[in-house]
């Protein structure tokens, strides 16, 4: 049995080993820094990286306003920075409309959490979107931003939602006003999670037939007496890198990106639905012309 195996029946032993009401119990249990799960470690390592990014971008800018700068063609790090803000403005406005492009500094932040979410797996660290904990959280704020728009625009108006077209539809809207809580989590989770079960599935595979082609030569996977090279053998990681390592790249980057952007899409529409429509700007009509008069001078 190899390493990937041992951790696999580990896991699958520990997960089973507790009830369900003992792993509600322990989310509201804190022990200190053994509550701490390793996702929220990454969490919190991402959030640090964007902090400093922010911090660096800011105290460049200030420095280029001072200096006039914006006069001229943006060089280095402000020239990314306000690449990423005009497209993160222009998303907001092709998505929301032209009067929310205001919204671009929300999906500064969702874009680069979300992205570096799914790709700090990459790293040697755990992804934050197969964690339920961070896609359920993600879910969570833009339900409230929905809801803190709808009051703020219809006012009382607001929960006249639920009662339509008669009140006996009342479940049922309550119910459905809770279903992007749901979709949007389940959609991340499964997503990344699956992803994540098919690389196992991969390098379980590939780690076994490397084992046993070894083992059809008579190859022993196991060098000296070293627990280090006792498990795993070398021989049974022989086919897994090169596949795993572009399984990992797509997963991470190519169904990153696209889950990204299918979430802030997501939430751009359903938060721009609670807002009012921008009224039509009117166009100026043009002045008459003047009719051609011959000049009279009065003498």
């Amino acid at each position: 049995m190899n390493l990937f195996s041992v951790l696999t029946l580990e896991r699958v032993t520990s997960a089973t080993s507790h009830s369900f009401s003992d792993k509600i119990e322990s989310m509201f249990h804190w022990d200190g820094w053994a509550s701490i799960d390793a996702p929220l470690v990454s969490s919190l390592f991402v959030m640090a990286i964007l902090a400093v990014i922010g911090i660096v971008v800011g105290i460049r800018a200030r420095i280029a306003l001072k200096r006039k700068e914006y006069l001229q063609k943006p060089k280095g790090i402000m020239f990314f920075a306000e690449l990423y803000y005009n497209m993160c403005n222009n998303f907001a406005s092709s998505n929301m409309g032209e009067t929310h492009v205001s919204w671009g500094g929300y999906f500064w932040t969702l874009f680069a959490y979300l992205f570096i979410g799914f790709n700090i797996s990459l790293f040697g660290l755990p992804s934050l979107v197969d964690w339920l904990a961070c896609p359920l959280c993600l879910a969570i704020i833009m339900f409230a931003i929905i809801q803190f728009q709808g009051l703020k625009y219809s006012k009382l108006g607001y929960f006249h939602r639920y009662v339509e077209p008669i009140f006996v539809f009342l479940p049922v809207n309550l119910i459905t006003m809770w279903a992007p809580i749901v979709s949007t989590t389940m959609r991340l989770f499964g997503n990344c999670l699956s992803g994540t079960i098919l690389v196992g599935l991969v390098q379980w595979a590939l780690s076994s037939a490397s084992s046993g082609i070894f083992d059809a030569f008579g190859v022993v996977g196991t060098i000296g007496t070293s627990s280090f090279w006792n498990n795993p053998g070398w021989t049974s990681i022989f086919l897994a890198p090169f596949p795993v390592g572009v399984l990992n790249s797509y997963f991470s980057l190519f169904s990153g990106f696209i889950q990204t952007l299918v979430f802030s899409s997501l939430s751009a529409i359903w938060i721009s639905q609670e807002m009012p429509a921008a009224s039509p700007e009117k166009k100026e009509e043009p002045l008459p012309l003047s009719e051609n008069r011959p000049l009279v001078i009065e003498g």
